[in-house]
This record gives structure tokens, C-alpha cells and sequence, in this order.
């Protein structure tokens, strides 16, 4: 039980790995979608097209499509509605990545997507107050993962698949506790576990390759009570304290 509980605690990591590149990636996002905005139009004006970038007005001389590259190698494009709220923009960087973003009718994203330099990708999907609520990534290594957040953007429920077999799923109370927590591996080790509210860790359970077994636990994380089966057909259910 002790291996399946750090198998367990190591999955946990990998979940906040994801919920920390979403939210790196959403920066990436929100930031480089308004490169359009960061370089000046000139004066030199033609019907329909303003340098150094371009631009394409409406009937009222409104810019609806502009385009426009920097000094450094990025490069951007947005999409404007009537009112002049920016609804989509999209960008490249000179460090590889690139990121595109589509908001709604008062210019908050709502979506957005990008992917880095060493093969990381990530959607995110917001709602109308700008706070994140869904987030999906992926990895060069492999893993891949998704997090739901609160209106508060506090992470609630994480899954995560790895490279090598395994996945798992969280969740998460108000305070940003773990609370449940579980998890399948390649080797065919499966376990869950159950903390109280303040993440320690209270009720184990787990299956492995000739037994199963569940753990209760005091709030100091000493196991109190243990069931176990196995196999060959044993019980095993101590009844001695188990407090150390």
C-alpha cells in the first residue's frame, strides 16, 4: 500500500504539472493574441491598406482585419467586429511558439489555443467573466491532461494519462484540497484514496498484482485499521492498534 500510495502522490504531481502549463500556456495565450495592437499604424494611407502592417476598413472606416510583424521576429493578425472589439487574433513568436485566441462580444476570450517550442500544446476555455474553466494540454513526453476549474479559477477536477500507462483523476474541494484521488498504472496496480479537509490523507484503497487492501487512517496519517485479501484466498483483517 505504501508504493500505490506514492504512485498515487507522483500521478497528483502530474496533475498539477498540467493545471501549472495550462495556466502558463493561457498567459502565452491572452498576451500574444494582442500583438497586433503593440505596433503603431503609419500615415501612409491607400484605400484600403495602412503600413507598415496592413489593414482592411469596412464601409464606416472601421479596421476589421489588421496584420503586422515585429522588429524581433513575431508575427499577428486579428479579426474585429463592429464595434471594434477584437473577436480573434493569432500569433507567431520568434522562440517558436505560436497561439491563437477567439473572445466574445465584449472583447474577453473565451477560447484560446497555443502550442511551444518543445511540442507543448494547450487549449483553455473560459467563461464570461475571463476566468478560465477548462484546459486541456498535451506533452512532448507524452502525458496529456485536463483540468476543470471553479468561477474563482480554483482547479476542481484534474485527469492525467502518462507516457507510461498510467492515469488518474482529482478532486478538489473549495480550498484547493485534494480530496479524492485515483489512479490506474501499466503494471496493473490500481488505488484511490480519500483526505480530509485539510489533505491528509484518511482511507486508502488499492489493488496490485496478488492482493487488495483498504487502510484507515488517524489525522496524523497513522494507519488505524487494515483489510486485505489475496490471491490465494486469504482474509487478513488485523485488529490490533496499528497507531506507531
Amino acid at each position: 500500500m505504501d508504493n500505490l500510495e506514492s504512485r498515487i502522490r507522483a500521478l497528483e504531481a502530474s496533475n498539477r504539472r498540467q493545471r501549472y502549463s495550462i495556466t502558463a500556456l493561457a498567459a502565452i495565450i491572452v498576451g500574444g493574441a494582442f500583438i497586433v495592437a503593440m505596433r503603431p499604424i503609419g500615415d501612409a494611407t491607400f484605400d484600403n491598406v495602412t503600413c507598415k502592417g496592413w489593414a482592411v476598413v469596412d464601409k464606416d472606416g472601421k479596421t476589421r482585419i489588421s496584420a503586422t510583424t515585429t522588429a524581433n521576429g513575431d508575427a499577428g493578425m486579428k479579426w474585429a467586429d463592429t464595434n471594434g472589439k477584437m473577436r480573434m487574433g493569432a500569433s507567431t513568436f520568434a522562440d517558436g511558439e505560436a497561439g491563437m485566441k477567439w473572445a466574445d462580444t465584449n472583447g474577453k476570450m473565451r477560447m484560446g489555443a497555443s502550442t511551444l517550442a518543445d511540442g507543448a500544446a494547450a487549449m483553455i476555455w473560459s467563461d464570461t467573466n475571463g476566468k478560465m474553466r477548462m484546459g486541456a494540454s498535451t506533452f512532448a513526453d507524452g502525458d496529456a491532461g485536463m483540468v476543470w476549474s471553479d468561477k474563482d479559477e480554483k482547479t476542481r477536477i484534474s485527469a492525467t494519462t502518462t507516457a507510461h500507462g498510467a492515469a488518474a483523476m482529482g478532486w478538489s474541494d473549495t480550498n484547493g484540497k485534494m480530496r479524492v484521488s485515483a489512479g490506474t498504472f501499466a503494471d496493473g496496480e490500481a488505488g484511490m484514496k480519500w483526505a480530509d479537509k485539510d489533505g491528509k490523507m484518511r482511507i486508502s484503497a488499492g489493488t496490485g498484482a496478488s492482493s487488495a487492501g483498504m487502510v484507515w487512517l488517524d489525522r496524523n496519517e497513522k494507519a488505524r485499521f487494515a483489510a486485505f485479501t489475496t490471491d490465494d484466498g486469504d482474509t487478513i483483517l488485523p485488529t490490533l492498534d496499528l497507531k506507531r
